[in-house]
């Protein structure tokens, strides 16, 4: 029943929870107030939230508002937002209060999220109504996911409120798939928990599926065994079709928006052919069910000709197939797999146990969809645990598959004559060496990854770190600086006449103090966060994380004097260097602004050069914050 699954995932959404505060005049007219009262604030919305459906698909934003202040708009019953397949627009409608008693802000405004968690909706557009303006945000798989405001699996849309603003929400949507529409509403720091551990659950399931995906291709190329081809291309199919489902597959192909509406489908359709392929060579139906052979090989074909139909169907259409589809062949694969455990074969109760998983969470979304049992929205936790069951299980059936092959193996071999036991010896002796050579050749593997590594994040001349490392580093420790409010610095480096110095010595010699100016900057930072990286030419870069203003000033000039210090001699020639730094620091307030520090420091450096070189420049009117701290070398803070 694994493929009844792929079909109703596509319906899959978060049960909201709604917790209003009353608002002033009539409910069909303003609604209910969501008072955000807590820095934790996170919750699920859906039960009386007011709503408008748009059948003419005229409305803009003003039309909007006046049918909501005609009352127009009426509070939604249900307890998850799920309207259908429609082709109709529908308008939602929040009303917020900032009401938190701790501010975070220096601006005086609190940073909120609104999400939409379906990402398989074609258009979502939100308007946030403040005295101000009017804010707003289009997204949606009808566009590209390089557009969006955040590269996340889900639509979310930030929106700031000053406290004790009221302000108003509206959503349009329309959709070719499924309208569920699941929208949370949280504070900035509980959106980033509910990130955090949405994501580690979603590693934790992707590492199972990789994990079982790596080790079987492994033991496809060693053992040559098409049964584990067959299992890798499961688990590969399925893997794609849920990254789909969760959003995560557009990130493949960020600008094929046509594909981004078929893909749920079209690896429905190719996950179905790898199950029909892997079930037929697991029961192994050509030897113990003919019959059931030949109407697994014609579910087959019925299969893989839906794939070039969807090119030309609705996605409605596309929708009902796959339905129709997935329900037949999972009928079909399950008394298959019955008749196999009946006839003996002890390797199928796997596959069942497998399956059978697979229908827990069938039933458990239908019912749940239904309203017969609650607890909808824990429905996708459900469907991704059983299907990461489900491979594990298949996995154990392999292993049993081959433990069988074994052991009957074995018996006829303990009847045999001496020869055929030698055989079986020579036999475990090559299996035990080719579990040898897969696990050396994993580790050479790993080993030749780790050096490529280094290789292209090293420079070559002077050992220190290139620009493409440093490019990646920078990025993370600004915004783990942002999500600490630690200081960060960086200092931007530059030989000074090194032109003139390879023009009167030579190339050659040039890079001799390249290279003996790396390891001696190298040599001068001690902290292991501290990176000293060769940004181009003669520029060095020095990036210091948790470090501020005067610890990184210190730093600078305690470089700067180790280099003025020095000689280098190199046959008949000889050279003392200076260098000129250009240092800046900041305490970040937004997450993606290190360019502009970057900046800051070259504009120093530049400065550094104008009055000299060989010095050391900063900017005179930067306030040193509270936070970012330093030791010094008599261990004492900066």
């Amino acid at each position: 029943m694994r493929l009844i699954w792929m079909s109703l995932a596509c319906l899959m959404i978060c049960t909201p929870l709604w917790a209003t505060a009353e608002s002033t005049g009539p409910a069909a007219t303003t609604g209910p107030v969501i008072t955000i009262d807590n820095d934790r604030f996170s919750q699920r919305v859906a039960h009386g939230l007011m709503f408008y459906k748009d059948a003419a698909g005229d409305m803009d934003l003003a039309s909007a508002m006046s049918a909501s202040e005609q009352g127009r708009f009426h509070p939604f019953e249900g307890p998850n937002l799920q309207l259908g397949y429609s082709d109709d627009i529908y308008w939602i409608r929040l009303n917020l209060s900032n009401e938190l008693l701790i501010h975070t802000a220096q601006n005086k405004e609190d940073r909120f999220y609104i999400s939409v968690d379906y990402p398989l909706l074609d258009n979502v557009e939100f308007f946030h109504v403040r005295e101000d303006g009017i804010h707003s945000m289009v997204s949606g798989d009808l566009y590209q996911f390089n557009q969006r405001y955040f590269r996340l699996n889900n639509y979310v849309f930030p929106i700031a409120l000053q406290s004790g603003e009221h302000s108003q929400l509206y959503i349009r949507v329309f959709s070719q798939s499924s309208l569920s529409i699941p929208i949370h509403i949280e504070t900035e720091r509980a959106f980033i928990d509910r990130q955090f551990k949405m994501d580690s659950l979603n590693g934790i399931y992707l590492g199972i599926t990789v994990g079982l995906c790596i080790y079987n291709l492994f033991l496809w190329i060693g053992v040559r065994k098409s049964i584990y081809g067959l299992y890798v291309l499961v688990i590969v199919n399925l893997l794609l079709f849920n990254t789909s489902i969760l959003g995560f597959s557009f990130r493949l192909w960020p600008a094929a928006i046509a594909f981004q509406q078929i893909a749920i489908y079209l690896f429905s359709f190719t996950s179905g052919v790898a199950i029909l392929l892997f079930g037929m060579a697991f029961l192994k139906t050509k030897t113990h069910q003919p019959i059931a052979h030949r109407l697994l090989q014609l579910s087959l074909l019925a299969c893989a000709l839906c794939i070039p139909a969807l090119s030309i169907i609705s996605i409605q259409s596309a929708a009902t197939l796959t339905a129709v589809t997935t329900l037949s062949l999972s009928v079909i694969l399950i008394v298959v797999a019955l008749r196999s455990i009946k006839q003996g074969y002890p390797s199928a109760k796997y596959y069942a146990i497998g399956q059978g998983a697979v229908i827990i969470s069938v039933m458990f979304t239908a019912l749940t969809s239904q309203k017969i049992i609650p607890f909808y929205h824990l429905a996708p936790h459900v469907m991704k645990w059983c299907s990461a069951f489900e491979l594990i299980f298949f996995s154990f059936g392999l292993a049993d598959l081959v433990n069988q092959d074994r052991r009957l193996r074995e018996h006829a071999q303990k009847e045999s004559a001496r020869a055929q036991q030698e055989l079986l010896s020579t036999q475990i002796s090559l299996n035990k060496d080719l579990d040898e050579l897969v696990r050396e050749r994993t580790e050479e593997l790993e080993t030749l990854n780790r050096r490529l590594l280094d290789l292209n994040t090293t420079d070559d001349l002077t050992g220190l770190r290139n620009r493409r490392y440093f490019n990646e580093v920078f990025a993370r420790e600004y915004k783990r600086a942002y999500r600490e409010k630690t200081a960060i610095s960086v200092m931007m480096i530059d030989i000074d006449c090194f032109k003139q110095l390879n023009d009167t010595h030579g190339h050659q010699f040039g890079d001799i103090v390249l290279s003996r100016f790396g390891k001696t900057l190298q040599h001068s930072i001690n902290r292991p966060p501290d990176i000293a990286i060769r940004y181009g030419g003669e520029e060095f870069v020095v990036l210091l994380p948790c470090t501020g203003h005067k610890g990184a000033i210190n730093v600078a000039e305690g470089i700067r004097k180790l280099i003025s210090d020095k000689i280098i001699r190199q046959g008949d020639f000889e050279a003392s260097v200076t260098v000129s730094i250009g240092v800046a620091s900041t305490v970040p307030t937004r997450r993606d602004q290190q360019d502009q520090l970057l900046r800051e420091a070259d504009d120093m450096l530049y400065l550094a050069k104008e009055k000299g070189r060989n010095r050391v420049e900063w900017d005179r009117n930067y306030q040193e914050p509270s936070s970012g701290f330093r030791p010094n070398i008599n261990g004492q803070g900066v």
